[in-house]
C-alpha cells in the first residue's frame, strides 16, 4: 500500500522508513512530554508529524491513534490521552518493527 501512495519508487519508500525509524522515538518522546505538561499545541504539532510520517506508511492504526490525539489537542482536551498514547505506543512499536525488516535496517 505505501509503495502504491509513492509511486512505486522502493528507494523513497526505504528512505520514508529510514526517516520514520529515525524520528519516531523523538516524536514520542515530545508527545509524551507535551502531555505530561499539558501542552496542547506541543501535543497538536508531535501528533500531526506522527499522523503524516504514518499516512505516507499506509500505517492506518498508528495514523488514526496520532489523528485523535492531534485532535485532543485542538479541542484543548486531554482527559482520554493516556489511553490514546500507549494504543498510539502499541502501534509505533509495531510499525518500527515491519519497517525495520523493510528498511533493512539492524534491530
Amino acid at each position: 500500500e505505501a509503495l502504491g501512495r509513492i509511486g512505486g519508487d522502493e528507494e523513497l519508500l526505504r528512505d520514508l522508513c529510514h526517516i520514520f525509524l529515525e524520528e519516531s522515538p523523538k516524536l514520542m518522546q515530545r508527545l509524551r512530554q507535551a502531555i505530561a505538561a499539558g501542552d496542547m499545541d506541543d501535543v497538536m504539532r508531535a501528533a500531526h508529524s506522527l499522523k503524516g510520517e504514518a499516512g505516507y506508511l499506509g500505517a492506518d492504526g498508528t495514523s488514526q491513534a496520532a489523528r485523535q490525539l492531534e485532535e485532543m489537542g485542538h479541542n484543548k482536551d486531554l482527559a482520554r490521552a493516556s489511553d490514546t498514547l500507549a494504543a498510539l505506543e502499541q502501534e509505533v512499536a509495531r510499525l518500527r518493527l515491519d519497517l525495520e525488516e523493510l528498511a533493512g535496517a539492524p534491530r
